[in-house]
């Protein structure tokens, strides 16, 4: 650790964490905030970082040509866990090291994943709207217990989503490009029991689909993933299934949840992330099916000191993207 090195916070949420600014001023003496109040783009972001030695980014866009503008530049640490608005390719050819570390804020993300599922099983955002029309509907909902939980993506998230939905006896599926064997579940849950890790199945996407109850997205953004989620694999889903998303935006064709929602009147959707954000005015708003919350995953006290920390330190803790 250089303490002279320039350090640069784009996000505008860490630069207002009191906490996190008092750390990183223990550690580095040259540091520039983004006290703004907006998300840094284009001039305003490359002005920004002029002279810059290292960086911390949240959900700014690094791309190819504004990372060969900064020649000074040598280290990116990430405040969150997804990695797609990083041109790391670049940077391996600028040797500039990625500081990262993923799932730190794997609790604060499956806790909402959580959250969602049981605002969807019971409709609950309807029920606030029509007690303002004085209506008492006392509609019936469904109950978490036993269901059949698809959950695409067993990462950090995923794995943590699968233990917290554990006293409920949900039956859980996951989808995963990577094989799991029994002996990786495992050493994953080392604490568990022999019931808890026989109660997991991965399964390929289509049969996840086909026989879940609820699924949980939880994979990054990435050119593989774009729109993984179409009107062919909708095609596939229970007419009464629960949605969620709180990955990213980009991974559900958000045209093609529209034309299911609206002709699926059981089903329904709970998403944190859209494609575009923010999100007003989208037209999924107007369904009664469909709930959203703010990108707000991460955003507890908790998780976001942990993502905080996780960036501070990897200004020094990092690696050469392969």
């Amino acid at each position: 650790m250089n303490i002279l090195d320039k350090v640069a916070v784009t996000s505008r949420s860490f630069s207002a964490n009191e906490s996190l600014v008092k750390e990183l001023k223990k550690r580095y003496s040259n540091i520039q905030l983004n006290s703004s109040g907006k998300t840094l783009k284009g001039e305003d972001l490359l002005e920004f970082l002029h002279g810059q030695n290292k960086v911390i980014v949240g959900l700014e866009n690094f791309n190819k040509e504004l990372i060969e503008q900064l020649p000074e530049l040598h280290v990116i640490s990430k405040f969150g866990v997804g990695l797609n608005n990083i041109d790391l390719r670049t940077m391996a050819d600028k040797s500039i090291a990625l500081g990262f570390q993923p799932g730190t804020n794997k609790q604060s993300v499956a806790e909402l994943a959580l959250m969602h599922m049981l605002i969807a099983l019971r409709k609950l955002p309807n029920s606030k709207e029509e007690i303002l029309n004085n209506i008492w509907s006392q509609n019936k909902g469904h109950e978490l217990y036993g269901k059949s939980v698809g959950i695409i993506g067993f990462g950090n998230i995923g794995q943590r989503l699968a233990e917290l939905l554990e006293p409920f006896h949900c039956n859980i599926f996951f989808y995963d490009n990577i094989n799991f064997s029994y002996e990786n579940l495992k050493s994953i849950f080392p604490k568990k029991s022999d019931s808890f890790i026989n109660n997991i199945n991965q399964k390929p996407l289509n049969t996840l689909l086909e026989s879940s109850d609820i699924i949980s997205i939880h994979i990054p953004l990435v050119k593989e993933t774009q729109n993984l989620i179409q009107d062919k694999e909708f095609g596939l889903m229970k007419e009464d299934i629960r949605i969620i998303n709180t990955s990213r935006g980009g991974i559900v064709d958000e045209d093609a949840l529209l034309k299911f929602l609206t002709d699926k009147t059981k089903a329904f959707a709970g998403f944190d992330v859209f494609e575009t954000e923010p999100a007003f005015n989208h037209p999924l708003l107007k369904l009664n099916n469909f709930y959203a919350t703010s990108h707000l995953g991460s955003m507890t006290i908790e998780g976001v000191i942990s993502m905080g920390m996780a960036a501070i330190n990897g200004l020094d803790e990092n690696d050469i993207p392969l």
